[in-house]
C-alpha cells in the first residue's frame, strides 16, 4: 500500500447531508456553555487510567459516567505523531456520556509523547482489538464487546476505515475525523462484507481540510451501499480535533450513532 500523507490545521457552522442526500445548513453555536440536561463532564483535568496491551504500548481508558450494567465502548485511534494521552483527556468531555472510552496508542513511536500507526492497518488492527480484549479481561461483562464506537481522526481515520471493516461485528458504528475514500484502498468492493452489519457512519471533516471532497466522496461511496451515514462540514475549521467545544461537536453525532439498533 502506497504511503499515505496526513495533515494539520484551525474554528464554527455545520453543512448535514443524511442518508437521503439532502444538504441542511445549520449554524453552530458559538459558545460553548453545557446544556442544563448534559451530565457533568469527567473532572476537569482528570487523567486517564492505563491498561497493559500486551505486544503494544499501554492503552488509556475512562470508565463510564454512571450505571453498573454492560456499557458499549467508545474507542478513539488518535493522529500521527498525536499523544494518545491527551487525546484520551479531550473525547472524555463527551464519549464518558455514552460509555467507555478507550484509547489505544499507536505502535510507532514519534518522539517523547508522540505516536503514530505506521500506515499499518494489519498491526493496528491488533492493537485495537488487544486493547479491548483487556479492557473486556480487567472489567468483565461490564465490557461490551460488540456494536462498539470507533473514532478516527487523521491517519487514526486511516486506521478506523480499515479496522472497522474488518471488525464490522465489534465496530458496527463509526465516527470519522478527516475521512478519505482513498483510505478504503480505491477498491469500490472492500465494504461488500461489512455493510450488512454496519449500522450508521458519521464523518466529520473541517470545511478548509485538504481532504474534504475525499470525505464528500467517503459519504456518497457509503450512501450508494445504503449504509446509514451523515457527513458534516464544519465551517471555520480545519485539520483538527476542535478541542475546546467537543460537546458541541461531537454530542449528537454520538448520540444518534449509539441510538441505531
Amino acid at each position: 500500500m502506497k504511503s499515505l500523507r496526513f495533515l494539520s490545521s484551525r474554528v464554527t457552522m455545520v453543512a448535514v447531508a443524511a442518508a437521503s442526500g439532502a444538504l441542511t445548513l445549520l449554524p453552530a453555536p458559538t459558545v460553548a456553555h453545557a446544556l442544563p440536561s448534559e451530565l457533568p463532564a469527567a473532572p476537569a483535568g482528570a487523567a486517564p487510567q492505563t491498561i497493559e496491551n500486551p505486544g503494544f504500548p499501554a492503552a488509556h481508558f475512562y470508565k463510564p459516567r454512571s450505571g453498573r450494567k454492560m456499557k458499549p465502548v467508545v474507542v478513539y485511534l488518535h493522529g500521527r505523531g498525536g499523544n494518545p494521552e491527551e487525546g484520551c483527556r479531550q473525547w472524555a468531555k463527551v464519549a464518558t456520556e455514552f460509555g467507555w472510552l478507550l484509547c489505544p496508542a499507536g505502535q510507532e513511536d514519534r518522539g517523547p509523547g508522540a505516536r503514530g500507526w505506521g500506515n499499518d492497518p494489519i498491526n493496528s488492527q491488533k492493537n485495537v482489538m488487544g486493547a479491548l480484549n483487556a479492557l473486556r479481561g480487567k472489567f468483565g461483562r461490564k465490557v461490551q464487546l460488540y456494536g462498539n464506537v470507533l473514532i478516527g481522526f487523521s491517519e487514526g481515520a486511516f486506521i478506523a476505515q480499515n479496522v472497522g471493516q474488518k471488525e464490522a461485528k465489534t465496530f458496527n458504528r463509526w465516527l470519522i475525523v478527516a475521512s478519505c475514500d482513498r483510505y478504503f484502498g480505491f477498491d469500490k468492493t472492500v465494504l461488500e462484507d461489512a455493510r450488512k452489519k454496519l449500522k450508521r457512519i458519521y464523518l466529520w471533516t473541517g470545511e478548509s481540510d485538504m481532504v474534504v471532497k475525499e470525505s464528500t466522496a467517503t459519504f456518497e461511496h457509503l450512501r450508494s451501499l445504503k449504509i446509514p451515514v451523515k457527513l458534516n462540514v464544519a465551517q471555520g475549521y480545519g485539520h483538527e480535533i476542535p478541542a475546546a467545544t467537543m460537546t458541541q461537536n461531537y454530542r449528537k453525532a454520538l448520540r444518534w450513532l449509539v441510538a441505531a439498533k
